[in-house]
């Protein structure tokens, strides 16, 4: 099937993706930790921190080491480029889906030898239907960014197996270093990916196993000694994010009730694409296809879901586990569900020749929903998704403080990272706790208004969460 009728099933996955994560992604509110990253992004681009000494607020992680900042370092590029709005964080974030998408384009095309070329758009729909992929574009995580570095790592991998051999594993290596100073030791998976297509694709003899594992390797630890050598505040900036992050994980830090939540964390996200598998089979069991045409992909299909298992499994090692830390494994869980039924899936397209007329009426609507999905997502713009009643209020507030101030909280406040968040990026406002410490502005929840100091007064505002206050001078004067 030629490219032209490829198009509309690209733009039918590229419409049921903005329709689930158009909403989201281009209004206004995002999850803690995107906000967290945009805002130290942002702060980067204006000269506040620096690459290896990122700054988040004055108060909060005024030096912060709790990831590798290299996603921060490019993210900080866009601000610099296009300015500071909020809509840079969330380009930013759907232009890493977009070229994690192309990558997924190329190893499909890869290991199938293009002759599933009609339908590479398979594994992406199969991307899609997983909740947290959608989730993660629209929330900036820093899985995003690494997502491209692992998912190259991979297809370098591959087509080292056919030519180029050294070149593409030292490529291969250099973007599990960027993957590593992106998130971290998560990124190193895919150094598992040699190991299965030996035990189990059989396309490399043991020795070329330990021979390509061992460049590789060296490839990724090599830029790792020219920062130790010769650029002191970067390794020490490592240092610290090892030790906060990595031994603090292991020791300190529990968010699960049992290691195990990451595997089933794994099967739920999986889920929709799971039906999707097993309507497909039952449509083949009816038409009476045969199941033997899955065999030919068999040794890659396990190939993927073990790659997919190495990037997993390793989790369970911390009590501090969340669903997004496997974000950058689904590409590869869904090229093995893809690989599945693709025999199936292209013979099917390949019959849509002789039946121009329901393919004029795919075409239709395929056009239509992305028409439609891209009218939604303009419908976000300035609009709030998350979060309402606190925007309001930050908003509200901003206009009365100048930025670049410190205005004292309570700690139960200061503890809501979101608040921290949404002032910090949208003012570079930072919030302060430390009783001992009296600033000009006071903000408190309106359930708590009566605990204020008397030096306080309100300013009337047309709030809903929260109330400003501000040292009034007469009083102060008249006890001073």
């Amino acid at each position: 099937m030629n490219i032209n009728k490829s198009i509309p099933f690209y733009l039918f996955v590229i419409a049921v993706f903005l329709f689930i994560t158009g909403p989201s992604l281009f209004s206004d509110g995002m999850f803690t930790d995107g906000l967290l990253y945009a805002t130290i992004s942002r702060n980067l681009s204006n000269g506040l921190g620096s690459f290896w000494y990122l700054h988040f607020t004055d108060t909060l992680y005024p030096s912060f080491h709790e990831h590798p900042p290299l996603s921060f370092g490019i993210q900080s590029i866009f601000f610099i480029i296009f300015g500071d709005n909020i809509y840079v964080e969330r380009f930013y974030s759907l232009l890493t889906y977009i070229i994690t998408g192309i990558i997924i384009i190329l190893i499909w095309n890869k290991i199938s030898n293009n002759k599933f070329k009609s339908i590479a758009w398979l594994p992406l729909f199969f991307w899609i239907t997983i909740p947290l992929v959608s989730w993660g574009c629209a929330n900036n995580m820093l899985e995003n960014t690494m997502m491209i570095f692992v998912s190259l790592s991979v297809l370098f991998i591959i087509n080292s197996l056919e030519h180029n051999r050294f070149l593409y594993l030292i490529l291969s290596g250099i973007m599990l270093f960027l993957g590593f100073l992106t998130k971290g030791f998560v990124a190193l998976f895919p150094l598992s990916l040699l190991f299965w297509i030996w035990i189990i694709n059989k396309k490399i003899s043991f020795k070329r196993f330990l021979i390509d594992t061992f460049i590789l390797v060296i490839a990724m630890l090599v830029p790792l000694l020219l920062i130790y050598l010769f650029d002191y505040e970067g390794i020490k900036s490592l240092v610290l994010y090892f030790n906060r992050q990595v031994v603090g994980s292991l020791k300190n830090i529990q968010t699960v009730d049992n290691r195990f939540y990451i595997l089933w964390r794994l099967f739920s996200e999986l889920i929709p694409a799971l039906i999707i598998l097993f309507v497909s089979f039952v449509f083949i069991k009816k038409k009476k296809l045969d199941f033997r045409k899955m065999k030919k992909f068999s040794k890659w299909i396990i190939t993927f879901l073990a790659l997919g298992l190495s990037g997993v499994i390793p989790i369970m090692i911390s009590m501090k586990q969340s669903g997004f830390y496997i974000l950058a494994t689904f590409p590869f869980f869904s090229i093995a569900l893809a690989l599945i039924i693709a025999p199936f899936v292209s013979l099917f397209v390949s019959k849509i020749k002789f039946y121009q007329k329901a393919f004029r009426i795919f075409k239709t609507i395929s056009y239509l929903l992305f028409l439609i999905s891209i009218l939604i997502c303009l419908f976000q713009i300035n609009r709030v998704g998350r979060d309402k009643d606190k925007i309001h209020d930050i908003y509200t507030i901003i206009n009365k403080v100048p930025h670049n101030t410190i205005i004292s909280v309570k700690p139960e406040m200061w503890a809501d990272w979101s608040i921290d968040g949404y002032f910090a990026r949208y003012a570079n406002i930072s919030l302060d706790p430390n009783k001992k410490i009296r600033h000009r502005y006071f903000l408190i929840k309106k359930i708590n208004e009566n605990n204020i100091s008397s030096v306080y007064r309100k300013i009337m505002l047309n709030t809903k969460i929260y109330d400003l206050y501000i040292i009034d001078k007469k009083i102060t004067n008249d006890k001073n």
